[in-house]
């Protein structure tokens, strides 16, 4: 876990820096509004339907017969297999397949219950979940390159913890296993042992992994439940998103890229001399003979 900041970085354009900057205001957006096709959705489906849950369960169970071992579960259908276990009641996987696949139907529709009500949970959740990002250092290279307009764009550094506009700010971490609203495996396991899955409980930490190519970014959020606001009212789900105040004092700095074209910097440099006079102002350059950056304080600023 890394160490709780007590800055983050925003990166963004020059004209978004100017648009934040003049209306003190944060953009805090819904999950598929941040433009990444990995970000689970409210669109995003299950990576299993009820006949593949169906075909699972079976296979499952057929293996549990005819494991070595015998199952150690307590739920009802455990009880049941040690008991034909013990009867040899199945020649084959064949004619087990063929008595557990009526008995598995019942069992697989009674859990689809379950889930469509853990899916209308999930685009419930999504739709009123809205997520800020940040990353951990305002020297971070990609993220000057991808969300910096490649350096001629700005990084604000903002507060953040108790008592600021971005009170619990959350790591993300990278991982080679894409996250899933359920799992597969979980459900097999709800049906065959009653094992309970409160994925609702989970739903959070979706929005908490990306894959490993994007470690560079240091990527923080935040996040919010718009759960009262008017935009998760909003039919169109292009309007799903909120911009939210934050104070003077939580703008701790402001880090103007390297390209920044002389026009974008004197307006960026007027308004926050004049609205944030507490504000310190740096200005991004290369350093020579390396592949990093260093930050001078502008006059003034």
């Amino acid at each position: 876990m890394p160490d709780f900041p007590d800055t983050l970085a925003k990166f963004c354009s020059a004209r978004t820096a100017e648009q934040i900057l003049g209306s003190r205001r944060l953009r805090w957006s819904a999950p598929h509004l941040l433009s990444d096709p990995f970000e689970l959705t409210h669109h995003s489906p299950l990576t299993f339907d009820p006949l593949t849950l169906l075909d699972g369960v079976i296979r499952a169970a057929t293996g549990m017969i005819f494991s070595r071992e015998m199952p150690k579960s307590n739920s009802a259908l455990a009880t049941v297999i040690r008991r034909w276990r013990e009867e040899e009641r199945f020649a084959s996987p064949e004619e087990a397949e063929d008595v557990l696949k009526e008995l598995m139907s019942r069992m697989v529709d009674q859990r689809q219950v379950s889930i469509e009500e853990m899916m209308a949970d999930w685009r419930k959740f999504t739709r009123e979940l809205r997520i800020c990002c940040f990353s951990a250092k305002a020297d971070n290279l990609t993220s000057w390159q991808l969300f910096a307009d490649h350096h001629r764009g700005a990084a604000l550094r903002f507060r953040c913890g108790e008592y600021t506009s971005l009170p619990d700010p959350k790591p993300v971490e990278y991982s080679p296993n894409r996250p899933e609203i359920t799992t597969f495996r979980d459900q097999i396991n709800a049906i065959l042992h009653q094992e309970k899955v409160n994925a609702q409980s989970r739903f959070l930490d979706k929005f908490l992994v990306k894959p490993p190519m994007s470690a560079d970014q240091q990527e923080w959020r935040c996040f919010f439940q718009a759960t009262d606001q008017a935009s998760s009212r909003e039919v169109d789900d292009s309007l799903w998103y909120d911009d939210r105040p934050f104070e003077k004092n939580d703008l701790d700095s402001v880090y103007l890229g390297a390209f920044m074209p002389a026009e974008d910097k004197q307006r960026l440099v007027t308004l926050l001399r004049g609205e944030y006079p507490e504000t310190k102002v740096l200005q991004a350059s290369p350093i020579p003979g390396k592949y990093e950056i260093e930050f001078h304080r502008l006059k003034g600023g």
